[in-house]
């Protein structure tokens, strides 16, 4: 499929799902309803906006993220979930919840800024830890078992913090930790929108000196890109864009990690930037599909984790089985 061609149809996708959202929910309101109901418009502007423009959010920063990680690490395997990097955001995003809940100070719990901040600082302690090992072993399965002592560190944590909480701290972080989309105000949405675009502008920069580390290091010094600053930006931008979504959204796993290879597989493009572009427009249709299919249960909104779980982990494990069809596996 041409590339034009491409785009024209992820954009005539995240249109028709972009509809589709804004028509769906527990209330039987109508996107028409806008024009002459005062608490349709209430309902889709404050509510059903914000949650579809919160998934447009996420689709674009988990997906990138993993592309610039696979990029770096040239590990097929690699995203912020698999490498540890998610469940470390989670464990800055925990440390808020239950840490002020323990001092008694609540505060901090409904300041976006602040999750936002510590899901930071979380992911990007996790980033420099896998970055540092990456230099040191040569095998992807060394660096995948990393990413899972990571997690399984950051989860020994959390359940020390989760003992000492009160009760209702504890349902509302594994609450949070189900993923959801639900529930974001507009305040929310602007801070979730500048990290991610800060995320990608940052990302932006990267692109070129991609392009000569596909051909090697020793090809990549000869053309005069810097390897080490490269290499921070990359770490950078993926922190910034997986402790967004990490804040706001909630640990989504399989995203970052399933979708550079779906586009892969499916536009057959090898060009770093038209990948990013296309990455991009894949991610947002498949968040804004998954948000429309986590409403259609009469029961209530099934958490997005779920959903991305049960349809991520079938496709991780053909990534393994395939995996040395990557130019890059070792």
């Amino acid at each position: 499929m041409k590339y034009t061609v491409s785009i024209f149809v992820l954009v005539l996708l995240s249109l028709v799902m972009l509809f589709l959202n804004l028509n769906s929910g527990n209330a039987s309101i109508s996107l028409m309803d806008i024009f002459q109901d005062e608490t349709a418009q209430k309902l889709i502007v404050d509510y059903r906006l914000p949650k579809s423009l919160a998934a447009i959010l996420a689709g674009i920063a988990l997906p990138i993220s993993g592309l610039l990680l696979q990029e770096l690490f040239r590990n097929p395997l690699a995203d912020p979930s698999v490498l540890g990097i998610t469940s470390s955001a989670g464990l800055g995003v925990a440390m808020i919840i239950f840490a002020s809940s323990i001092a008694g100070y609540f505060g901090f719990v409904n300041n976006p800024w602040i999750l936002s901040i510590a899901s930071f600082v979380g992911a990007l302690i996790g980033l420099l830890v896998i970055g540092y090992f990456s230099t040191k072993l040569k095998s992807t399965a060394s660096l995948i078992i990393v990413g899972m002592m990571i997690a399984g560190f950051s989860s020994a944590i959390i359940g020390i913090l989760q003992f000492f909480a009160p009760s209702e701290k504890v349902k509302t972080y594994l609450l949070w930790t189900f993923g959801s989309i639900s529930g974001l105000n507009w305040t929310q949405v602007l801070v979730f929108s500048l990290m991610v675009g800060l995320g990608i502008l940052i990302s932006c920069f990267t692109l070129k000196g991609i392009m000569g580390l596909r051909l090697g290091e020793q090809y990549a010094h000869s053309m005069g890109i810097p390897i080490k600053r490269l290499r921070t930006l990359i770490l950078l931008s993926s922190a910034i864009l997986t402790a967004a979504t990490t804040a706001f959204v909630g640990p989504i796993a399989f995203i970052g990690l399933a979708i550079p290879h779906i586009v892969r597989i499916l536009f057959k493009e090898t060009q770093i930037l038209k990948q990013f572009v296309l990455v991009m427009g894949t991610g947002v249709v498949f968040m804004l599909t998954i948000l429309w299919i986590s409403q259609l249960f009469e029961t209530g909104t099934l958490p997005i984790n779920i959903i991305t779980s049960l349809m991520g982990a079938p496709f991780v494990m053909s990534i393994i089985l395939r995996k040395s069809n990557f130019k890059w596996d070792e």
